[in-house]
């Protein structure tokens, strides 16, 4: 339906399908209502109700995160047309080390590093930011770890660009520049830009589905599905 801009507290952005269905099948047992559709500027949000008082709505995003459609045009956007008090990117991502880590545990972001900007020379030089999540969604996840027995929580620095990691050479060279880094994914530095920008509180909060060594592909479609529910539990019920 079309609408004008509702109550929002919390807007959640995914990228896949198989992500958006988790969130909403979540949203859906917590409040015992469906999502329901509301067009604001000529794009398509969800409102998944509301969760200990807090007003969720949901967008989704292209893949990475300076293209048309991608994450940081998608948040300018949600937060013009919502004015959330926090958006939190939610979903899959790679993990680095598996004798530390299991696929489905959850990453959640202290930091993010934005490895594309480099200087290529005799030798590489990283130059991107390495901004720091809200630290008043970082103290709410890591107050809601103490309740949480489901899967592992990671908090720490997660790497983000627009590149499709999949290769564990190239994995291990970023993991050189940060060797404390907890994981990656593609989404951060548009979640970042558009948060920072609007002054909106802003946290990753993603699951490992692989470990971008090259068999990203081997059980993909059961590793996405663990991967985009885990972190559901951990969030939904502490978001207000």
């Amino acid at each position: 339906m079309l609408g004008v801009s509702p109550k929002t507290d919390v807007l959640i952005i995914t990228v896949s399908k198989v992500e958006s269905l988790a969130v909403m099948d979540a949203f859906q047992k917590a409040t015992g209502r469906d999502p329901y559709l509301i067009i604001i500027d000529g794009r398509t949000y969800h409102d998944l109700g509301e969760v200990n008082g807090a007003r969720i709505f949901l967008a989704l995003s292209e893949m990475g995160a300076s293209g048309l459609g991608a994450s940081q045009q998608v948040i300018q956007k949600g937060i013009s047309a919502l004015s959330p008090s926090a958006v939190i990117a939610v979903g899959i991502a790679f993990g680095v080390d598996n004798q530390k880590q299991a696929i489905g545990d959850i990453l959640v972001s202290q930091q993010i590093w934005l490895y594309d900007l480099q200087r290529i020379g005799r030798e590489i030089i990283p130059r991107g930011d390495k901004p720091h999540a809200s630290a008043k969604l970082i103290d709410r996840f890591k107050n809601a770890d103490f309740h949480w027995s489901g899967a592992k929580v990671h908090f720490g620095l997660i790497l983000t660009g627009d590149k499709l990691v999949d290769n564990i050479d190239y994995r291990d060279q970023l993991r050189k520049f940060e060797p404390e880094a907890i994981g990656g994914e593609m989404e951060g530095a548009g979640l970042y830009v558009a948060c920072q920008d609007a002054q909106v509180d802003w946290i990753l909060v993603k699951a490992i589905c692989d470990w971008a060594d090259g068999n990203k592909a081997q059980d993909k479609d059961i590793r996405q599905q663990l991967a985009a529910i885990t972190p559901l539990s951990l969030y939904y019920t502490h978001l207000n």
